[in-house]
């Protein structure tokens, strides 16, 4: 099997499971947004992003390593593997635990000066609970990646996320906000055992044990790797997020950042893609690094899928997104429009970005990741404290993308010169026919008129760009074999 077959089929068990799971999570937030209201969602919204910024935070960069190295376990042997895995643990487990219990003991304060809410303290703290529990659960995940299982990885991570909606929004019928954050407690206890039972087999049969002896010098050449990647994109865009989500609130109110949540949402119906492949993508890259022009040309295909697909899906769901946030969530959350329909398009930036970084990342350059990536951030703070006290949840959203903006523009000039003279000129390709249909989408989403003549412009629009894509996005050898491809399967239908 070729390296691109492989990774195609890598892809696609984890594109299943993550179009499984957002489905889900795109069932259960309309419901639970119905249920409990902008406020409590707003609520909902805080323990969710606290938690995650812990995770985040208490990760230091480490499931890169995992990824990149663990892909090597037939070079490295078992014994090294093993003592990778061990250290990550722990490091991961203890970083988690000092970051929790710091915001446990200290919630009344949080709630006061950051949200200006002196009545959360409580659901801060739920979110420090939620935070101690998490890497029991999701680390072991990142063991599969490392050794290439995934299958495993992606079944593992689809039915936990199916299986913590299905509690959530029960809960929440039966006993409103409170039981949501307890059904979200309960359910990760469940990912806890699900991990060891589907982990540890598979560790078995590889013959690998976690041990943590040699544990300074192997955290020495872990955190080598993996800090100026976490710096940059995970502790620097927490700390910012979540004073940014403080400031948003306290200028307009709870409710925004349940605007701001059920956006994220719809968004994440795109850009998903390019987080939920990373893993396969970095370690398919890593092990492959050592053939030359193949690996260029691995890296070209997979950039191009990816742009291609978050382009035209953006396009597809913007053309009907105002009809599909009312009927999701209801007219309560008309303010969340506008906000989806930036996020959607933020996403194919930050989507392009996170493919350039795991290039980065597979050829060592993680400093490079965490200067550029600083960058962003620095950018989102200047324009964010100008706007948001202006525009509220509006002014979060376009410091963001001006933040996208500057990100995507360094990384593509940090890895323009790894690809070949035609590759480039099939992404020049690209970048045309994104400005285009940003355009495009924009004329239509915020022009007055609307009707079966907008619809079916703007689908002859796509039909006419997913034709200029297929003539002079692809290569020709490429073209071929999607042609040799139809004639075979789809014309003797």
């Amino acid at each position: 099997m070729s390296e691109i077959t492989e990774l195609i089929k890598s892809n696609a068990w984890l594109s299943f499971a993550s179009i499984v799971s957002r489905s889900t999570s795109a069932l259960a937030l309309p419901v639970l947004a119905r249920l409990l209201g902008p406020k409590s969602l707003g609520i909902y919204n805080i323990v969710m992003s606290l938690a995650q910024a812990v995770q985040g935070f208490s990760g230091l960069g480490i499931e890169i390593a995992l990824q990149r190295n663990g892909a090597k376990h037939q070079t490295i042997g078992t014994e090294a593997v093993g003592r990778l895995f061990g250290v990550s643990l722990a490091l991961v487990c203890f970083t988690s635990a000092i970051a929790s219990l710091g915001i446990i003991l200290f919630r009344q304060a949080l709630a006061d000066h950051w949200l200006l809410e002196p009545n959360m303290a409580n659901w801060v703290g739920m979110a420090g609970i939620l935070a101690l529990l998490q890497p029991l659960g999701t680390v072991p995940l990142l063991f599969l990646a490392g050794l290439q299982n995934f299958r495993a990885y992606a079944i593992r991570s689809a039915v936990g996320l199916i299986f913590s909606n299905i509690v959530t929004v029960i809960s929440a019928y039966y006993f409103g906000l409170q039981g949501v954050i307890i059904g979200l407690i309960i359910s990760t206890f469940c990912q806890i055992g699900w991990s060891y039972i589907i982990v540890n087999p598979v560790l078995k049969a590889n013959k690998i044990h976690l041990h943590i002896d040699n544990f300074r010098s192997e955290m020495s050449s872990i955190l080598k790797f993996s800090l100026p990647y976490y710096l940059g994109t995970h502790l620097l865009f927490s700390s910012i997020d979540l004073p940014l989500m403080g400031l948003v609130s306290s200028y307009s109110g709870v409710e925004s950042l349940g605007y701001i949540r059920a956006a994220q949402m719809m968004a994440s119906l795109v850009g998903f893609i390019p987080l939920s492949t990373a893993p396969s993508a970095i370690s398919h890259l890593s092990a492959s690094v050592e053939s030359g022009n193949q690996s260029e040309y691995l890296k070209s295909v997979h950039l191009r899928i990816v742009w291609i697909f978050l382009l035209l899906s953006t396009s597809i769901v913007c053309l009907f997104l105002p009809d599909l946030m009312i009927w999701l969530f209801g007219a309560s959350y008309q303010p969340a429009v506008v906000l989806a329909w930036l996020f959607l398009w933020s996403s194919v930036l930050t989507g392009i970005s996170s493919v350039l970084i795991q290039y980065l990342t597979v050829a060592g350059k993680t400093i490079s990741i965490g200067w550029i990536s600083a960058a962003g951030a620095f950018g989102w703070v200047l324009t964010a404290v100008i706007l948001i006290p202006k525009y509220g949840a509006l002014g979060f959203m376009l410091s963001y993308i001006f933040s996208s903006i500057i990100e995507v523009v360094l990384f593509a000039y940090s890895e323009i010169n790894t690809f070949k003279l035609e590759d480039l000129h099939l992404l020049k390709n690209l970048t045309l026919i994104t400005g285009f249909l940003f355009s495009w989408s924009s004329i239509i989403f915020f022009s007055p008129s609307s009707g079966f003549l907008t619809i079916g412009s703007t689908l002859a629009m796509i039909v006419l760009s997913s034709i200029f894509i297929y003539s002079h996005s692809l290569h020709r050898e490429e073209n071929l074999k999607i042609n040799k491809f139809l004639q075979s399967n789809l014309f003797k239908i």
